[in-house]
């Protein structure tokens, strides 16, 4: 199913003391983006969480926001690189044996050395708590998956009602085109017979409205159209991301209606053309919104 860039999830998740709230919305874009904002002790788990939000994203501007609220008291841990801190000690002797000088090093000195000594939320604590958001994300991702599929389906629905007006028009143009050619050849003969009178035979008028409808044949034109609407509504209907095939899709049908403008001398077709702009302009402004 067609699945629109467009969406939000919340959950909500509750321990004894904490409560865990994580909030997914997503907008449009051209490739997937994340912006996460996570509790400070559970930034380590961005990673993660942007695998599990893999299984149900695959285009879009991500914001992830993560809250805890309670009376969450973490146990502290001091964490000491002792190899860090050797290094310190043994570059400091040294340096003091080398320009003779007392280095009056204390244990205060070394605390003060940020890389080797830090304190960090008690592990066991933030497992647990992260386990929680893990879930949280999870549930919050699987109903942003099932509005954007809920989205995803109305768009589906609109871009098929514009692809079958679009396909209409097509067939109102192929029709005025072998109209228009026979239109075209009568006015050239009337033309032709009027300024030459009987010195000009019809295998000379059939030379140069053949000519002339070589230079403005649509008929090449109209088919690649109609094929590129086949493409369209059978890319629609496909499993997964379908929005950049779709879009490039797009260019090309619009690239066919500009030639078939350009070479139509036909008023009715032009009018068909505008109509087919405006209702390819139409699939473009749609087929943004999905993913």
């Amino acid at each position: 199913m067609a699945a629109s860039m467009t969406g939000f999830g919340r959950s909500i998740k509750q321990t004894e003391n904490v409560t865990v709230q994580v909030e997914i919305k997503t907008v449009n874009h051209r490739f997937i983006e994340y912006n996460m904002k996570l509790p400070q002790p559970f930034s380590h788990i961005d990673i993660e969480i942007r695998k599990r939000l893999g299984k149900y994203i695959k285009r879009g501007r991500v914001e992830v926001n993560a809250t805890l609220s309670g009376s969450w008291h973490a146990p502290k841990e001091l964490h000491i690189d002792w190899n860090l801190l050797d290094s310190y000690y043994q570059f400091i002797q040294q340096a003091g044996e080398r320009y003779q000088l007392s280095s009056g090093l204390s244990v205060s000195d070394l605390l003060h050395i940020d890389e080797a000594v830090v304190v960090i939320e008690g592990s066991e604590e933030v497992g647990n708590l992260a386990g929680v958001l893990m879930e949280a994300v999870e549930d919050a991702a699987a109903k942003l998956l099932e509005m954007r599929l809920r989205e995803g389906e109305n768009l589906r629905s609109d871009l098929e009602n514009h692809i079958a007006s679009l396909h209409l028009l097509v067939e109102k143009a192929k029709k005025q085109a072998s109209k228009a050619e026979i239109v075209y050849r009568e006015k050239l003969e009337k033309k032709l017979k009027e300024l030459a009178g009987d010195m000009i035979d019809d295998t000379r008028i059939a030379m140069e409205a053949a000519i002339i409808a070589d230079k403005t044949d649509i008929s090449e034109e109209l088919a690649r159209l109609a094929s590129h609407i086949g493409q369209f509504a059978e890319t629609l209907r496909s499993n997964g991301p379908v929005g950049r095939k779709l879009d490039f899709i797009i260019q090309e049908m619009n690239r066919e209606a500009n030639t078939i403008g350009s070479k139509g001398s036909d008023s009715d077709i032009s009018s068909l053309v505008v109509e087919m702009k405006v209702m390819i302009e139409k699939l473009r402004e749609q087929v943004q919104n999905l993913e």
